[in-house]
């Protein structure tokens, strides 16, 4: 029941177009390295923003609501084993440039988010260490991150030798960087049933550690599980459920210590699977849920959603289809912000 859900609604064919007119939109010039971030508190809210469409959601989300940290999707391949935002736009685009240092000056911060379900991930077009350790070096430089995501679903999430090979090159890139004195966090986001992750997601989680890969936390997509169902009882229960699973893998973490390895992404509204509906109401009852439990994460899908569309029910990349003021569901999640 797993599936490759937020990324191939967003890159629809028809978005594939708007993307490309995007891009020119926010502008193709580089821009000046941004200026170092403050880094997250224990609990934030950090909703995904779409790299194909305006960097300035960053600024109204902020204003509107306080939301100050943000993950940025996606970092693929370009061609070539090339980092790039969304596959066709240089890490070093002015206009994104710009909006995290606003963001940061705010006393925000951004996570870069390489994979999603569309384009090809970055550890499947490098083919050795060295050459994947280089293009995320790049970004992480380049961007000044001290948090990085990676969003692994679909075949690549099966791919045992593409794991190994991300993993070990990311377990070096922690090692050299803690030598040097900075940090760098690493996050996995992963597809997940109401009871738990399915056995490919753990095996991936399993290999991290088998390269002593310090994983910071583990987001689960909350999201297009199939059929109808109370959509923020299955974001608990999987939430529960993870919980139980890393303790077998960290064994020697504490209770708090694993609710604080969580992360929770919803697709907020209507999902891929129509008759799944993440509504406001369910979002409060995860908000409540995470707070309590000392859950790191929230997250959704995806800020540029984050408003009603002209009628409910709507499946679209640009509105909820459901019931919700603009920005809701930021102002929502940005509550267990600490």
């Amino acid at each position: 029941m797993y599936r490759s859900c937020k990324k191939a609604l967003a890159l629809t064919p028809a978005a594939l177009a708007l993307a490309a007119t995007a891009v020119v939109a926010t502008g193709a010039s580089a821009g000046a390295a941004p200026n170092p971030g403050k880094g997250f508190p224990a609990q934030y809210s950090a909703p995904y923003i779409e790299t194909w469409a305006s960097p300035n959601a960053m600024s109204d989300a902020r204003e509107a609501t306080g939301q100050k940290y943000f993950t940025l999707a996606f970092i693929i391949d370009g061609g070539g084993c090339d980092a790039k935002f969304n596959g066709d736009t240089d890490i070093s685009d002015a206009g994104w440039t710009s909006a995290i240092n606003d963001d940061r000056a705010a006393g925000g911060d951004v996570i870069a988010s390489f994979g999603g379900a569309s384009g090809t991930e970055l550890a499947s077009a490098c083919t050795s260490v060295d050459s994947l350790k280089a293009q995320y070096k790049r970004v992480i430089d380049g961007l000044g991150l001290t948090r990085v995501d990676f969003d692994i679903e679909g075949a690549t999430v099966a791919d045992q030798a593409t794991n190994d090979r991300r993993n070990q090159a990311l377990a070096e890139l922690q090692q050299e960087y803690a030598s040097a004195g900075k940090t760098l966090d690493v996050d996995f986001t992963l597809a997940t049933n109401p009871d738990g992750l399915p056995q490919d997601q753990l095996d991936l989680l399993s290999n991290a550690k088998s390269h002593n890969l310090d994983v910071n936390l583990v987001n689960l997509m909350t999201m297009d599980y199939g059929s109808a169902m109370d959509m923020g009882k299955a974001a608990t229960d999987a939430a529960t459920a993870l919980h139980g699973q890393l303790g077998k893998i960290w064994t020697d973490k504490s209770d708090a210590d694993l609710w604080a390895m969580e992360g929770n992404t919803p697709m907020i509204g209507v999902n891929d699977t129509q008759s799944e509906i993440f509504s406001i109401d369910n979002a409060n009852t995860l908000a409540d849920f995470a707070k309590s439990k000392g859950i790191q994460e929230l997250s959704f899908w995806a800020l540029g959603r984050d408003k009603a569309c002209g009628s409910e029910g709507q499946l679209s990349d640009t509105c909820s289809g459901t019931a919700q003021d603009a920005w809701q569901f930021s102002s929502v999640f940005n509550g267990i912000t600490g």
